[in-house]
């Protein structure tokens, strides 16, 4: 390659370089440095606090008449620069502070079972015809009406049945091969009816209607989950719990089983030791004493859950604070992030729903999930924030492209100056050339003079 080559490629690379980190400079600016900056700006607290989700809509699909309803607000729209188009989801919750951490120690005699206090009329529609089966996984009641609804009845239900359809019927992103209707096992996406079950809650077994409750000192609700055990000792070290906590554990009565501490905890991990457990629960609340006189007897999960429920918010009976008194914000809005936006383009919208869209109308527990506030706008809450990668994202998107930009552009200013046309119309570096030319010059004519 001829020296005109190696030039002709070096400006033709600092061009591109200028003109892509000009535009990239341009887009970051407005999708990242700018939000960046204003999320920062905001001074969100570091510690997270809690949030749980009283309610969520997508007015996107709720008509009235022919009006369009206006999306004042969006807590999470995929592609910031395209803002209005599309679903408007908006999630309204409850900001409480954390609550309680709990340990529970040398426990034994576990019962640990899934349970849950659905409603399947008030559960999720999953509209097989609108493609939205695809990739379902469990037990579903379907109906051919409408847009052939099917309805999720795994967490309540077990439905055994030998008479199983051996072909599968596969839904896709468009709709199903064929039409449900009836109670189907599906996987994936794949449904085979059961052929045996024609009414679900008569032919299909409700979970947790036999639990043997015994004599045990603790019934801990976690979500859809429930630990019954007998546990030696307890406690907390929370500065606000603890003492509370620590009159409990060494009460006789609870010691001797005959008073059951009943609690709500989002978190819940045990840790096996030689012949017991250890129970380690964090962000607990609702915890109150009951007579287990008045729990063995309970076969039921969603009796006793009725019964943990029932407690008057105002009662003085509670162990550690109830989840109203913890309450500092009431119906705020929830965003992903101060711009109700998201610009990776990875269905990120779509997974935080996932986690942060159940309101509990169904009987399920509503999501509860870590969310940050800013003093300096009460309006709403976020649901993402790390202020450390957010820095980096913002360092790296303003520095990298400005310095290809100043070196581009340096590199193509210093070309204007030493590279030159010659008479032939090739390209050549004339600035060293023209200084070697002149000395050469002068050195001739310091001979004439001689």
């Amino acid at each position: 390659m001829t020296a005109e080559k190696h030039i002709c490629c070096a400006i033709c690379i600092c061009q591109l370089t200028a003109i892509l980190s000009g535009v990239s400079l341009l887009y970051l600016s407005v999708i990242v440095i700018q939000p960046s900056i204003q999320l920062l700006k905001l001074n969100f607290h570091l510690t997270p606090v809690m949030c749980t989700t009283l309610s969520s809509v997508d007015l996107a699909s709720v008509k009235h008449g022919e009006e369009k309803q206006e999306c004042d607000f969006p807590t999470c729209g995929e592609w910031c620069l395209s803002k209005g188009s599309g679903s408007c989801m908006q999630i309204q919750v409850m900001v409480r502070n954390n609550g309680s951490k709990v340990n529970f120690r040398n426990c034994v005699d576990i019962l640990d079972e899934n349970c849950s206090a659905l409603d399947v009329e008030a559960s999720r529609m999953y509209q097989c015809k609108e493609g939205a089966c695809k990739d379902i996984t469990g037990f579903f009641n379907c109906t051919k009406e409408n847009q052939n609804d099917c309805r999720n009845i795994t967490a309540a239900y077990i439905c055994k049945d030998r008479n199983i359809d051996k072909e599968a019927i596969e839904c896709t992103e468009e709709k199903c091969s064929f039409r449900l209707e009836g109670v189907f096992s599906c996987d994936a996406g794949m449904c085979r009816k059961l052929k045996s079950i024609h009414n679900y809650a008569e032919d299909c077994e409700r979970k947790c209607t036999n639990l043997e409750m015994r004599e045990r000192n603790l019934v801990l609700f976690s979500w859809e989950r429930l630990v019954a055990t007998a546990c030696r000792s307890m406690d907390s070290p929370d500065n606000i719990t603890s003492t509370s906590i620590e009159n409990v554990s060494n009460m006789q009565e609870w010691q001797d089983k005959k008073q059951a501490l009943m609690i709500f905890c989002s978190y819940v991990n045990k840790a096996k030791g030689t012949e017991t457990y250890d129970i380690l629960a964090s962000d607990c609340f609702n915890a109150t004493l009951h007579s287990t006189e008045d729990i063995q007897h309970i076969r039921d999960y969603l009796e006793l859950l009725r019964l943990h429920r029932n407690q008057s918010p105002n009662s003085t009976n509670w162990v550690i604070p109830n989840e109203v008194s913890l309450r500092f914000m009431n119906d705020t809005q929830l965003r992903i992030n101060p711009e109700g936006c998201v610009n990776t383009l990875r269905g990120e919208c779509l997974d935080f729903f996932e986690t942060h869209a159940h309101d509990g109308k169904d009987g399920m527990t509503a999501d509860r999930y870590p969310c940050y506030y800013s003093d300096a706008d009460l309006d709403y809450v976020i649901g993402k924030f790390d202020p450390y990668s957010t820095r980096m994202v913002l360092i790296i998107a303003s520095t990298l492209p400005t310095c290809l930009l100043i070196i581009a552009c340096s590199f193509l200013f210093f070309c204007s100056k030493a590279v030159g046309v010659d008479d032939e119309g090739h390209l050549k570096v004339t600035l060293l050339q023209s200084s070697s030319a002149g000395a050469a010059k002068e050195v001739t004519q310091f001979d004439e003079l001689l």
